[in-house]
């Protein structure tokens, strides 16, 4: 009885989903769902925020932000996931949507940042064996983002997370990794937040990993 009353709820909430999403304009729509996936508290609240940014591409299919943030939930929400295997069925789905990012704006930092950024949660599912292909997607899509607009702050946090993570005696360590989020430290605070339109997510975790670098 609970599974089917569950079942039932979820059908009546992802109706309303539908219902709120169609009479709203994609920014409006996607405050609301970034809003939902930013403070989310487990899983299933991080999946209703996928599911609302599915709705909101499916109806601006050619939005470039609608498509952008589809995409950026899913990499974001993989790298939140246990299982390996879901993890890629996210980074499967959140590919498509790379693809389209980068067919509406080829030529914009953010469509290379977030192509980055799929890259580096692809990595992280099993980094042993895939840190040559997808820290190599990774840093080439960041370098190219950097020639586009060098005052991303998400490049300089990107580059530094796999810095950190690196072995000291391969020339990682939090030491190496400072300046680069000491840098987009300095970019994030000058970044534009006033739409979700335009990206600014990463701020939080590259302050995280300052602190830890300066503990």
């Amino acid at each position: 009885m609970k599974k089917i009353m569950s079942a039932i709820l979820g059908v009546m909430l992802l109706s309303v989903i539908v219902t709120n999403v169609k009479a709203q304009e994609p920014g409006t729509a996607l405050n609301e769902a970034y809003h939902t996936l930013q403070m989310a508290p487990g899983m299933p609240e991080m999946m209703g925020a996928n599911n609302k940014f599915n709705l909101i591409a499916a109806k601006f299919s050619n939005d470039w932000a609608a498509n952008y943030y589809a995409a950026y939930a899913k990499a974001y929400i993989a790298t939140k996931e246990k299982e390996a295997k879901r993890k890629d069925q996210l980074l499967d789905e959140a590919d498509k949507y790379v693809d389209k990012v980068n067919a509406i704006k080829p030529s914009s930092d953010e469509s290379m940042v977030l192509t980055a950024y799929v890259a580096f949660a692809r990595f992280l599912v099993d980094p042993a064996n895939r840190w040559k292909k997808y820290l190599t997607i990774m840093n080439d899509n960041l370098e190219k983002a950097k020639k586009a607009n060098p005052d991303n702050p998400r490049i300089y946090y990107l580059e530094g997370v796999p810095v950190f993570n690196k072995p000291k005696l391969f020339g990682g360590g939090k030491n190496k990794a400072k300046p680069y989020f000491e840098k987009a430290s300095a970019l994030f605070a000058k970044q534009d937040t006033s739409t979700v339109q335009k990206p600014s997510w990463g701020e939080k975790e590259n302050a995280e990993y300052l602190a830890k670098c300066r503990d």
